[in-house]
């Protein structure tokens, strides 16, 4: 039998077919009209056009897969059939086959006589009919389904299954576009992204389940499109993390009052299952206008400033400036530098004296760790919070222990001799399952009697489980232990807790001693504490005495213990023996604590 291609059927009129003389033993049993019958079958669209884009001979099949009658489309250009958007690339499809014989394919949207339309997978090729005018063969097939089933997978794909806004991919997509290299970018070269999450969120997932969460986080999305222009976008990157693309902005002016509605709309109370739920926002932004950053480094500095809006306090928005990641770079790289310096031995403790403020004898002395880093000066309000982030703050503060019980000890033996040394503890130490154990080894280390060490801990570590530090500090007051509460009137204390905790002291925080000379509230809050610490029958030891009016003040008000640069600075063990064996400190000894 004949072979024929819808080509060639195409380019014959629906005659008989003549067997090639090149294949004789072929039967001439195929007719033309057979083989249209074929293409009618198909359902397809089968045309014969000129390079116009005239239709010369078209199926009754394509009059039913357009919609329109067969005689409209005799009458007719291919142009007329096709949608308007469409119908330029059509032409230059058509005039290219035309010009250089040559197949063309593409998917393309043709209107009909429906009002949906049809979407066609579309083969143009050249022609000649049996008189050989030349003509141009276009075939297609009824692709509409698959097109509307792909635009439902993609968007899908762009969208957070949760929520229904969109999500990281399309985010990524969108960004790519505002930044393409050729500044062909959708609406407008001038973009913000604002990345945000909830302050608060896991509390919520931890004390109600993960359904309430996600139910919240729904009705947070709801919100945001709320608070949002149509032109911007919204996107959940997962967990509780919202991303903004804010059209159009290129100023923290401009985006002022987008993020203040956002911040407004998530501080309003959220009713879940009768249950009305609170919670804020933090937001951090960055601009992208003429970065030409990656989707990934925007989110980064966005990231960024976030994190900065929480340590400024949460429920506010922050703007990126290199600042935050230089600093960043900096905390890193002191990170870095941190783990090898243990290694060195690198880190090492001085001591600051703690005096009779009305006979300037020491008592006791504060131990304070030091970095002494081969190049650089790092101050422990730089390093000590990296150690707490990193976890190295048990480590160090377990070595702080050991170390300061140690000195004590070796300043008996050269008869140098102070009633006590006082140890800061961290709040992640002093939250650390091996705190306990790591006090008991230094004293067991040493052999310096338990009541001669003073463990001085924030307000802020005692508050956050007050039950459990309760549990933790009687424990160790039974070996002997003393505890001094560290910068007190800076933090939240409940009174009721401050009465039951095992205390020996409290330390009123430098701050306000630095000021109540020339400040009547700074005097007022010294005063009270003061007069707080008689009270309780604890001993009130007062930080950052520099000058001998502060000193002269507090005594007259009956501070017990003083300590700052009034009378020292903190000294390396070396510098300490020096003056306290050339006199330059006057050493005491007497019973500083009732209890």
């Amino acid at each position: 039998m004949t072979s024929f291609t819808f080509d060639a059927v195409l380019a014959s009129e629906p005659t008989e077919f003549v067997p090639s003389d090149r294949n004789p033993n072929v039967a001439a049993d195929v007719s033309a009209q057979d083989a249209w019958a074929l293409l009618e079958a198909s359902g397809g669209l089968a045309l014969r056009v000129d390079a116009s884009g005239n239709i010369l001979l078209a199926t009754l099949a394509s009059a039913q897969l357009l919609a329109y009658p067969r005689e409209y489309l005799l009458k007719s250009s291919i142009l007329d059939v096709v949608s308007v958007e469409q119908r330029e690339l059509l032409s230059d499809l058509l005039r290219a086959c035309d010009s250089d014989g040559s197949s063309k394919r593409a998917r393309l949207r043709f209107s009909g006589g429906l009002s949906e339309g049809r979407w066609l997978d579309l083969r143009i090729s050249p022609g000649t009919g049996h008189e050989g005018a030349p003509h141009l063969c276009v075939f297609g097939y009824d692709v509409t389904q698959w097109v509307i089933n792909e635009k439902k997978f993609i968007d899908e794909s762009f969208r957070d299954p949760l929520t229904g806004v969109g999500n990281r991919a399309l985010m990524r997509k969108r960004i790519a576009e505002y930044c393409s290299e050729d500044g062909t970018g959708t609406a407008s070269s001038s973009f913000a992204v604002a990345l945000m999450d909830l302050d608060g969120f896991k509390k919520v997932n931890d004390s109600l389940g993960h359904e309430f969460g996600d139910a919240l986080l729904k009705q947070v999305s709801v919100r945001l499109q709320g608070a949002i222009r149509p032109k911007d976008v919204v996107a959940r990157l997962g967990g509780d993390e919202f991303v903004l693309l804010l059209d159009g902005v290129a100023s923290e002016t401009a985006a002022t009052g987008i993020l203040e509605r956002i911040i407004h709309a998530c501080r309003q109370p959220f009713h879940l299952a009768g249950c009305q739920i609170r919670v804020t926002t933090s937001i951090g932004l960055a601009f992208g206008a003429g970065s030409h950053r990656l989707e990934s480094q925007l989110l980064k500095c966005a990231d960024l400033a976030m994190y900065e809006a929480k340590a400024r306090g949460k429920n506010r928005y922050c703007v990126y400036s290199p600042e935050l990641e230089h600093r960043l770079d900096r905390q890193f790289r002191i990170e870095q530098e941190m783990f090898q310096a243990v290694q060195n031995g690198e880190f090492l403790l001085h001591y600051q004296p703690i005096v009779w403020p009305d006979s300037g004898k020491v008592c006791a002395v504060e131990a304070l760790m030091r970095w002494e880093h081969p190049t650089l000066s790092i101050t422990p309000d730089v390093f000590i919070p990296v150690a707490e982030h990193n976890g190295l703050i048990n480590h160090l503060g377990a070595w702080a222990l050991r170390c300061a019980c140690a000195q004590l000890a070796a300043w008996d033996a050269q008869g140098i001799h102070i009633d006590y040394v006082s140890v800061n503890v961290s709040p992640v130490q002093f939250l650390h399952p091996g705190f306990a154990d790591s006090v008991r080894k230094a004293i067991a280390d040493s052999g310096v009697s338990a009541s001669r060490l003073v463990l001085e801990i924030t307000e802020g570590a005692l508050m956050t489980d007050p039950e459990a530090a309760q549990e933790l500090l009687v424990e160790l007051r039974a070996l002997g232990v003393r505890f001094a509460v560290d910068d007190f009137g800076t933090g939240y204390s409940s009174l009721s807790y401050l009465r039951q905790f095992p205390l020996s002291a409290l330390k009123i925080d430098r701050s306000f001693v630095t000021d109540m000379m020339n400040s009547p509230h700074a005097k007022t809050i010294v005063f009270a504490v003061l007069s707080l610490a008689r009270e309780l029958g604890l001993v009130a030891i007062a930080e950052g005495v520099e000058t001998q009016a502060q000193n002269q003040l507090l005594v007259e008000h009956g501070c017990e213990l003083v300590q700052g640069w009034y009378y020292s600075k903190a000294l390396s063990p070396a510098q300490f023996e020096h003056q306290a064996q050339t006199g330059q400190l006057l050493l005491g000894t007497a019973q500083v604590f009732s209890q």
